[in-house]
């Protein structure tokens, strides 16, 4: 892909990803403009995303029961089964 290209260059080139591989930067005036990326390139981004946002709700859930086990908010496996039980009915 060349360093520059033009406005017309791009559009023309829409229909073909691999112009655009790794994305591009267009600028206006050195200022910033939309980036664009190729479909499996937004796929790979998304689902790094939800990855991420998985593994932080775990982080949660950890420090959440390493806080109640320090509070002593613990009940044996009998009692947890027992009340699990009785929530079906």
């Amino acid at each position: 892909m060349p360093d520059t290209m033009s406005q017309k260059t791009a559009r023309e080139g829409l229909s073909n990803p691999e112009l655009f591989e790794g994305g591009i930067s267009a600028t206006k005036n050195g200022v910033a403009e939309p980036f664009v990326q190729t479909a499996a390139e937004r796929q790979i981004e998304e689902a790094e995303r939800l990855r991420e946002r998985q593994s932080n709700a775990l982080l949660k859930l950890v420090m959440k029961a390493k806080q109640e086990v320090a509070e002593g908010k613990t009940v044996s496996p009998e009692v947890a089964l027992q009340r699990l039980r009785a929530s079906r009915k």
